[in-house]
């Protein structure tokens, strides 16, 4: 008998065993094919994604980062009024920095340093003379006895009472906005140059055209020198920085506390010698401020380097 035929049932066994193996075959090759597909339409649909992502997009709905910030609105005048025993006027000072960064030129801060007492700036502190006279009849006009506070354009706010100050730096992007989203009344340009610590101001003001300006305002302009990165002390919570950057400190007047009044599309020349010693024209800029004289309401401003 041959070998195989020992077993009957072998030769149905390995049939079944044939079949089952085919079909197997089939099922993985099915099994395969519904993969690739599956990948394949993944695949044709990020495609398409793609393609319509990178389909051009029309001028008018691009988004341009500060774009309307820096073109549009009314500039700012922050006046920030600080104190080197102030531990709270750091904190503020860098809030209202980094809000006023994206509108460029737009807004113009300075710190005034206008108390010489308690939490302000202690002469046996102050060895850049960073507090002045003037400064300090500025920070008498507000009325106010806290630090820091500080003033948008000089309008009264109705978060502090109409008050033409606040008080909570917290507040104080939103009162910046506020202001920024008025319209422009004015332009001012300005020119500045600097020779044997004098300094030489040329400015001009002119109204926009078609802007809606206040009824008979008493215009009034004020020029401004003011001082970069004066490395002197800070007063902080735990701690006296004697190395701290200071930025933007009003040093002095170059027109008078008042300014000086003014006359729409004029030329305004002014050449005023640097005061103090302890100022580095190197760091110094100018700013032009014009404003009502009636009500005190700053309608533009507007600064440039001094070299």
């Amino acid at each position: 008998m041959p070998l195989y035929a020992r077993d009957e049932g072998y030769i149905p066994k390995l049939q079944r065993i044939i079949l089952m193996r085919r079909h197997f075959i089939i099922t993985f090759d099915h099994y395969i094919k519904m993969k690739l597909y599956t990948r394949y339409t993944i695949l044709s649909a990020l495609a398409l994604i793609l393609m319509a992502a990178c389909k051009p997009m029309p001028e008018s709905e691009r988004f341009i980062p500060n774009e309307i910030e820096t073109t549009k609105g009314r500039s700012v005048l922050i006046e920030d009024y600080s104190g080197v025993g102030c531990i709270n006027c750091p904190g503020a000072a860098q809030t209202i920095t980094e809000a006023a960064q994206p509108h460029g030129n737009k807004v113009v801060i300075v710190a005034i340093h206008g108390s010489n007492t308690g939490i302000g700036t202690r002469p046996k502190e102050d060895p850049k003379g960073l507090y002045n006279l003037e400064a300090k009849t500025y920070f008498e006009r507000l009325h106010s006895d806290k630090l820091p506070v500080a003033t948008f354009n000089r309008r009264p706010l109705a978060s502090n009472g109409d008050k033409t100050f606040s008080t909570s730096a917290a507040q104080w992007p939103g009162e910046m906005q506020a202001v920024r989203e008025l319209p422009q009344l004015y332009k001012i340009d300005l020119q500045v140059s600097e020779s044997n610590r004098k300094v030489t101001a040329q400015c001009t003001a002119t109204a926009l055209e078609g802007a809606e300006v206040a009824t008979d305002p008493e215009l009034y302009l004020q020029l401004w020198l003011i001082e970069d990165d004066i490395i002197a002390p800070q007063h902080f919570s735990a701690r006296l920085q004697e190395d701290y950057q200071h930025n933007h400190i009003f040093r002095q007047t170059l027109n008078g506390i008042d300014g000086e009044a003014y006359q729409l599309g004029k030329s305004y020349d002014k050449t005023s010698a640097i005061e103090r010693e302890v100022i580095n024209p190197d760091h110094c800029s100018v700013v032009a401020i014009l404003y009502d004289h009636k009500t005190g309401e700053v309608y533009e401003v507007t600064k440039a380097p001094l070299r």
